[in-house]
This record gives C-alpha cells, sequence and structure tokens, in this order.
C-alpha cells in the first residue's frame, strides 16, 4: 500500500465548512473597513530576513520562530511571520507617502511562525488586520478601536468580548520603565522559569510582563508599572484617546498590566479578550517609531491584527452559524444517454439562471441517484428519464414532501422561482466576486 500523507504539524486543511466562516469573516471586515476609507493590501509573502530583524531586532524571540531559507542567488529569505512589518516595508518602498495622508490599509493574509503548537498557535495561520499610517492623532487611534469594536459586533461577538486598553509611552518613557524593570528582577531569578530567566539575560525585561507561572504572576502584579513613567505629553496623548473613545460610548476598562510584549509599540495598546478567559481575539497598538526604523520618515502608524482560525473557533465555541452560500438547491438526476443529452443543456441552463445546481452524474440507476440528491440535502431534484424524453417533459421532485410534478422543459425555471426565489445573475456574479 502507498504511504498516506497527512498534513505537516502545526498546518491545517481549510474544509469546506469553515470556509462558510471564512467567507463570512471577510465580508465583514471588507464591508467596515471599505465604508472607512480604508484599502486593501497583500504584502510579500517571502521577505529579505533582514527586514524583520530590523523590525524586532536579532535578539526578539520572533527571529528564532521564522522560516528562513537561502535561495539560489544566496539571498537569505523569510516567510512572513506577520503582516504588518511587511505593509510597512511596502508604504516605504512604495513611496505611499508622496500621496494623501493618512494612508488607510486593510488586510487578510496567511502567516507562518516556527512557534510551539498549541490548540491556539498552529505553524501557518491567517491574519486580519488593519494599519493608518502617516498620522499622529489620538482621535486616530479612537478610531481604530472602535473599527475593532463594530467588526466584532458584526461577527455577533462583541458581548463576549472584553475591550483593554493602555498606553506604554514614548522611546524615553520607555527606556526609564525598561531600566526599573531591570532592578525590580535583579536577584529574583530563582523565581523565574528557565524561559524567562533567559529573557532576563538578554534584556528583553517587557517579556517578562507575560507570566509563564504562579511566581511570575506575582512578581508582575508587584513590579512597577508602565504609567509610573509617562512624561506629561505622553499622559495628556492617553488622556486624549480616552476622552475621544468616550464618544463612541462602547464598553473598556483601562488595564495597566496588560501582559504582552511591546516590540514596536508607542503609545495606546489595546486588546479585546475572551470574558473569563482573558484570550485574545485583537491585539492593537500605535508603533510610530518603526517607519523610522525601517528607514522611512517621520510618520505615525497604527493598526491592529486578528487570527481568523482563532476567530472562528471563537464563532463556534459559542455556537454562532453563518450563511451557507454554498448550499444546493438542485439536483438533476438523468438515466440513459438520451435522457443526458437532453439534462446537461438544463443542469447549465439552471446555472446560468443562478441555481446552485448538481447532477447528471454516473451510470446508476434513477433511485441511486435519487439516494444522491438525499445525500446533497437539496429541496428539489429534476428527473429526466427516456419516457420523460419521448413525452417531452421533466419532472420536477419535492424532496421534503416526496411529490413529483410533471411539466414542459420551458416552465422549469418560471416553477422553480416561484419555490425558490428568482436569483439574478448579476447578483450572483457580484456575491461570487465578493468572497475573493
Amino acid at each position: 500500500m502507498p504511504k498516506i500523507y497527512t498534513a505537516p504539524s502545526g498546518v491545517r486543511d481549510l474544509l469546506p465548512d469553515d470556509h462558510d466562516f471564512f467567507t463570512f469573516i471577510k465580508k465583514v471586515i471588507r464591508h467596515r473597513f471599505r465604508q472607512s476609507g480604508f484599502r486593501r493590501i497583500s504584502p510579500a509573502m517571502i521577505e529579505d530576513q533582514g527586514v524583520f530583524e530590523r523590525a524586532f531586532g536579532a535578539n526578539s524571540s520572533l527571529m528564532g520562530q521564522l522560516y528562513d531559507f537561502e535561495d539560489r542567488q544566496g539571498r537569505h529569505l523569510s516567510l512572513r511571520p506577520d503582516i504588518m512589518t511587511g505593509v510597512i516595508r511596502s508604504f516605504i518602498e512604495h513611496e505611499m507617502d508622496q500621496g494623501p495622508l493618512p494612508v488607510e490599509l486593510y488586510y487578510v493574509e496567511r502567516c507562518f511562525r516556527q512557534q510551539k503548537i498549541t490548540q491556539r498557535n498552529q505553524r501557518e495561520f491567517w491574519q486580519f488586520g488593519s494599519m493608518i499610517l502617516g498620522e499622529v492623532d489620538p482621535s486616530v487611534d479612537a478610531q481604530m478601536i472602535y473599527l475593532g469594536h463594530r467588526i466584532l459586533s458584526d461577527l455577533r461577538i462583541r458581548e463576549h468580548v472584553q475591550l483593554k486598553v493602555s498606553t506604554v509611552g514614548s522611546a524615553e518613557d520607555r527606556k526609564a520603565y525598561s531600566e526599573a524593570l531591570a532592578n525590580f528582577y535583579l536577584g529574583k531569578e530563582r523565581s523565574l522559569s528557565l524561559e524567562s530567566q533567559e529573557k532576563l539575560k538578554q534584556k528583553r525585561y517587557f517579556d517578562l510582563l507575560s507570566p509563564t507561572n504562579e511566581d511570575e504572576e506575582i512578581l508582575v502584579k508587584m513590579a512597577p508599572k508602565m504609567t509610573e513613567f509617562l512624561s506629561p505629553v505622553s499622559k495628556q496623548f492617553f488622556d486624549d484617546v480616552l476622552m475621544y473613545l468616550d464618544t463612541f460610548n462602547i464598553e473598556y476598562s483601562v488595564d495597566n498590566t496588560i501582559p504582552r510584549s511591546v516590540d514596536n509599540a508607542s503609545h495606546t495598546i489595546f486588546e479585546f479578550d475572551e470574558v473569563g478567559s482573558g484570550a485574545k481575539l485583537i491585539s492593537g497598538n500605535r508603533s510610530d517609531e518603526l517607519i523610522q526604523k525601517m528607514g522611512g520618515g517621520n510618520y505615525g502608524a497604527v493598526g491592529f491584527s486578528a487570527g481568523v482560525e482563532r476567530t472562528i473557533a471563537f464563532m463556534k465555541k459559542h455556537d454562532l452559524d453563518v450563511p451557507h452560500k454554498d448550499e444546493l438547491q438542485i439536483f438533476v438526476a438523468a438515466t440513459g444517454p438520451k435522457a443526458k443529452k437532453h439534462a446537461l443543456p438544463i443542469l447549465v441552463e439552471l446555472r446560468e439562471h443562478g441555481f446552485h445546481a448538481v447532477g447528471v452524474l454516473g451510470k446508476t440507476s434513477m433511485n441511486e441517484q435519487l439516494k444522491r440528491a438525499e445525500r446533497f440535502h437539496v429541496p428539489y431534484a429534476v428527473i429526466m428519464g427516456d419516457i420523460e424524453v419521448k413525452k417531452g417533459v421533466l419532472l420536477v421532485r419535492d424532496m421534503k414532501a416526496g411529490t413529483s410534478k410533471p411539466m414542459k422543459v420551458e416552465e422549469l425555471i418560471p416553477y422553480l422561482d416561484g419555490k425558490l426565489g428568482a436569483p439574478s445573475v448579476l447578483d450572483t456574479t457580484k456575491d461570487f466576486l465578493g468572497h475573493n
């Protein structure tokens, strides 16, 4: 027997049932972003490895998760582990700053990381998110947060999620805070896991704010808080973000213990977490210094990202269903060469009219074909055998009622329009294009 292959560890097949959710999520975010003036971007899937080293630093934990390789030209390349870095590289490379600012972009793209596989973390995953580049204004941060709120509301999961908002201040504020964390953790190595001890050696102090055990959780609660090191300017910026956010009348809490790394973050950070578990659905932040770090000008940037698979799992967890656009409506059953010859044009005409139809399959008997129709869960079957061909008619079977009605071929589509609702070919085309 030949070997049966399975997908590699950490990657998943996106099966048709999940695509129903995927399509629904894409339609929701596309609607909200386009409504707000955003345009879609798809950065390159393969980047120069130096892009991520520049953005995150050689000692960043993300660098150890890269799928990196050397091509035949000797270039060191990597599959992208996130999308925001590629968006900023593209913004600089294509001189988007020469057009009207700010530039508002959104994305739905695949990422790759050699990370530890868990129920929530896979090595191949989809992200959706957005960035506003070219503006430093607290009202923009509030608008970005509201967009995350609105998308989760459209997906019908906002009630299960809590919004947390905080700040990491300016580069100067973070430097002072980093020094305070270094002093705080001095002599406390025994209370840290081996992983956290390594972070401490590498001076990744902000990463220590994501505890891995109970002792570390206690230390995080005792540690200095970022808000104690904010300059007056940084404090005013955050106060303004909250003031603008209040105008939307949405629930949120100021949480100065948000446990996350602050790679490339500045000022505002925010998260939409599951109530109870704290599992993240959306993470966002301002990253004003990143464009300059990547070689661009002095432009502000703010954005957020979310995992598509995580969102699908969250929706399923809360028993939320989505529209199923691919459900079949009609099965065309035909037996014998003559019947098939007459049935095939009917099948095509039903599809061109806009119905979802399948059939005229194999050499099985009529009974076997009707059993197939039952497995496809179609509401109607169109039946044509040699007898129907001779009479110039066909049968339409109501699969639920188990009754059949004879009619002429030209009566079929008007009859099904009355039963299923007349689809529009134009609408069907738009619907198809909308799934891209």
